[in-house]
């Protein structure tokens, strides 16, 4: 756009731009300008005091965009600060011939998603592991913390053809995901009466041999998952009164 003939440049950063930049400042705003210069493909470093390398990006950009002068020298007044370069504007708040002053509201973005965090179903305890998790019909990866923040896979979901729709009724329809495993792993689903000597993640089960160590790896539906260490799965389990209660080793 321009302003009383003037090109006013869109610039695309995390950080809000809230002061002109000259040489010395340093702050946050500083290292998110040489961000979005470094995004657009200007050599500059990623942090630091505004120096050399920056004032020659900033000069660059200026020329590029026919921002004069190009001193070097970033004024508020001759950019457009954007969240992010697919920014896409839901309201204009300008109109042509409207007075306009640096630092005033040009336009209104909808809300940008950064992250999703699955909060488990209290019935169905997960299986600890790397895992994977389908929001919306899009596959990402999911963290130990149960969070999905990967830029993105975060896009895509945002991208997702119901995405608008469901975020609209999310109070009333809240948002389910789908998760699984990254590497599955086998797993014995055990009535509880069938477990004893129980530390933590650690029991016992008595088969036809004897006992044999197992580790617990969930709970749900009135059954306890189990994976048994050595890898070999006994064809039956002593339950309850009948157990001997004798121990095993790990």
């Amino acid at each position: 756009m321009r302003i009383d003939g003037q090109p006013v440049a869109a610039l695309a950063s995390e950080q809000p731009f809230y002061r002109d930049i000259t040489w010395g400042a340093e702050g946050a705003d500083v290292d998110g300008l040489r961000v979005a210069l470094r995004d657009l493909e200007y050599s500059v470093s990623a942090s630091g005091r505004y120096g050399g390398d920056l004032h020659d990006a900033v000069a660059a950009f200026q020329r590029d965009r026919g921002i004069e002068p190009a001193d070097g020298s970033l004024l508020l007044s001759s950019i457009l600060w954007i969240p992010n370069a697919q920014t896409v504007p839901s309201e204009c708040s300008l109109s042509l011939g409207q007075t306009y002053a640096g630092g005033d509201l040009f336009a209104t973005v909808r809300g940008d998603l950064r992250s999703l965090r699955v909060v488990q179903d209290v019935d169905n305890v997960m299986v600890p592991g790397p895992r994977r998790v389908t929001v919306l019909g899009v596959q990402a990866s999911l963290s130990e913390d149960g969070v999905v923040d990967d830029p993105e896979q975060v896009s895509d979901i945002q991208s997702a053809p119901t995405f608008a729709a469901t975020l609209a009724a999310i109070e009333s329809t809240p948002l389910t995901a789908q998760s699984a495993l990254a590497t599955p792993v086998q797993v014995v689903s055990l009535p509880p009466a069938a477990l004893f000597d129980v530390s933590g993640s650690a029991a016992c089960v008595e088969g036809p041999v004897g006992a044999v160590p197992v580790e617990i790896v969930g709970t749900g539906m009135g059954a306890t998952l189990v994976r048994f260490p050595g890898g070999s799965t006994p064809s039956e389990v002593v339950l309850g009164s009948s157990l001997a209660g004798t121990g095993c080793a790990a």
